[in-house]
């Protein structure tokens, strides 16, 4: 089995993209930005936008957008494939891509924040303006985060530094 993964300086300059963007913005404008500068796609389902990735052409292509009262507070999307059937290879495969994400993120933004959890890793890096950055690794797939400055600081005011 083959499994795809995101070449981490993609990576990391999708992360950059939107630490240059000028926050605050709509989900729309957002979303707008993502289809002009990726490739990515706008889908409409009940009459509700949802941003697609489906130029990496992954298992699951949503790319998660979160606002509160029209405010982009957060963007997730996925780095990998998503692993059906969980084996030592495919968990080797994840960790050495998650490594290396981490290395290319760590050149560009400074040391991370790690976490280990039983079954799952983060790093994380408060950048520029206020904003983060989250790289997630977990049996099942690798995702990242971004988090707006907006985001961030209501993550930071409930504790979650």
């Amino acid at each position: 089995m083959t499994w795809k993964s995101m070449p981490p300086a993609e990576v990391c300059d999708i992360m950059d993209f939107w630490i240059a963007a000028p926050w605050p913005m709509p989900e729309a404008e957002a979303q707008q930005r993502a289809v002009e500068r990726f490739g990515w796609t706008i889908e409409v389902d009940n009459d509700t936008p949802y941003l697609m990735n489906t130029v990496s052409n992954f298992t699951t292509a949503d790319v998660m957008t979160v606002d509160v009262k029209n405010v982009m507070r957060e963007l997730s999307l996925d780095t990998s494939d998503t692993i059906r059937d969980v084996t030592p290879e495919s968990t080797a495969f994840l960790s050495d891509s998650f490594t290396l994400m981490v290395r290319e993120g760590e050149a560009k933004w400074g040391k991370p924040a790690l976490r280990d959890f039983e079954k799952a890793k983060t790093a994380r890096w408060n950048v520029d303006g206020g904003a983060r950055v989250t790289f997630n690794f977990s049996p099942r797939g690798l995702s990242a985060r971004f988090e707006t400055p907006q985001g961030a600081e209501v993550e930071r005011k409930l504790g979650d530094v």
